[in-house]
């Protein structure tokens, strides 16, 4: 190899010199600048023969190395050693005092709201949430709502919103027990869960349809779709029933505030979700329960049913992101018949509510304007249908909002809600907000 490389560098090195030769009898001046680029080449053809001999030897090395190499099982080895080594940590991990880590989160409001027909009023709440993790598989939730409201020591009201324990068996699935946020109707659950979460200060009227809580026992978890298309989520649960309240007119039938079962008739229930792409939720829920009325014997079996979306887009052309939610919820409350040697106890009521929302909400995030950049407007039409036997009354709202983020997590809210009610006078409201959450 080196004399296929040394002998094309004396030819060039010849023909070089008898060049610098003829241009030394034309011009001195040619010649000193021939002859710097004759020694420069030289020197960079002399480095590009030690770099080919270097380059040889390793060749050779290499060649009598490779029968002794197997490069999937050294693979495999430092897999195994990887393993062993991270199962050790987590042992010693576990057995090392502190290792549990709190956190603390939730957030606070204050509204002012004006209804027509009713009195105007300022509005605060408080809802802390503790999570503990015991270790790396055992984590424990606790979350509380104190609020302003009549009726309470000092107008002061307290709930208690979560307390749960959970377990995690792998990447796709934990178990728990307790009391829990309820997943039926996804829109509510997951995303206008909390005032801080809202794109508008008020609730919606499907919220009056849907469980706000669960006390029992779950599973939850997520798994990717057959063939990689997308990813599934799940949640299904059996707890205490909720109570039949039974109040004709009235679309939401069930009180689901029932700690303590009054059956031994359990809910069963649960939510799936397809996310096809990160950005699209679809989502189905359902809650089959056997209510019965407090001091009576009398059952009926009530069925919950519930659709939801969520959505976003995000695009530099509008200059910022639009999002979609929306849900539709479908309460049937079935005809309860007359216990067996109590022939006084009425019947409970009968047939079907419904209810559902659409939200749209436009942030230009990406405009490039001082504080306009820091607003969102929001749109919501939501409506709700009682018990179609007792000719209760149908009531629709639009809702119109607007969000200003002091901070990423602080956020100053206006709204005005236009209100139709049949054949009755609606009750046009205006709210104001200052929501943070940590």
């Amino acid at each position: 190899m080196r004399k296929r490389i040394t002998l094309p560098i004396l030819l060039a090195a010849a023909m070089a010199a008898t060049a610098v030769g003829s241009v030394r009898a034309a011009d001195s001046s040619n010649y000193q600048q021939l002859q710097k680029k004759y020694s420069t080449l030289k020197v960079q053809m002399q480095a590009m023969q030690k770099q080919m001999a270097q380059m040889q030897k390793q060749m050779k090395a290499v060649q009598q190395a490779a029968p002794s190499i197997n490069e999937r099982a050294t693979r495999r080895a430092i897999k195994r050693l990887s393993r062993q080594v991270m199962k050790l940590s987590e042992k010693e991990a576990a057995l090392e005092p502190g290792n549990i880590q709190v956190l603390i989160a939730g957030d606070v409001n204050v509204q002012f709201q004006n209804k027509v027909g009713s009195s105007s009023t300022f509005y605060a709440d408080s809802s802390p949430m503790i999570q503990v993790r015991v270790d790396k598989k055992i984590f424990i939730n606790t979350a509380f709502d104190f609020y302003t409201a009549s009726g309470g020591p000092g107008g002061i009201n307290s709930d208690i919103g979560a307390a749960n324990i959970n377990y995690e068996l792998g990447d796709y699935m934990t178990v728990g027990g307790g009391l829990i946020s309820s997943p039926i109707g996804g829109i509510v659950s997951n995303y206008n869960a909390a005032p801080w979460n809202r794109w508008l200060v008020d609730g919606s009227l499907e919220d009056n349809l849907l469980p706000p809580n669960e006390l029992g026992i779950w599973t939850r978890g997520g798994i990717p779709a057959p063939g990689n298309l997308g990813y599934l989520t799940y949640f299904l649960f059996v707890s205490n029933g909720p109570e039949f309240v039974g109040t004709s007119g009235v679309p939401n039938q069930l009180n689901y505030d029932n700690y303590t079962a009054t059956q031994n008739a359990k809910t069963v229930g649960g939510r799936i979700s397809y996310l096809p792409i990160p950005n699209v939720e679809v989502g189905y829920s359902a809650e089959w329960a056997s209510p019965t009325q407090s001091g009576a014997l009398t059952k009926s079996d009530s069925w919950i049913q519930a659709v939801d979306f969520n959505s976003y887009y995000f695009n530099k052309k509008i200059e910022g992101f639009v999002k979609f939610r929306g849900g539709w919820t479908w309460e049937q409350v079935g005809q309860g018949g007359i216990t067996p040697g109590n022939p006084t106890t009425p019947p409970a009521l009968g047939n079907m509510s419904n209810g559902g929302q659409i939200d749209v909400a436009y942030q230009p995030s990406m405009c490039g304007i001082k504080y306009l950049d820091k607003t969102m407007v929001a749109f919501r039409y939501d409506r709700i249908d009682g018990p179609t036997a007792s000719g209760s009354a149908h009531e629709q709202r639009y809702s119109v909002g607007l969000d200003y983020w002091l901070h990423s997590n602080a956020v100053l809210k206006f709204e005005y809600e236009f209100d139709n009610v049949a054949n009755q006078r609606g009750s046009d409201a205006m709210f104001m907000q200052f929501a943070v959450g940590i």
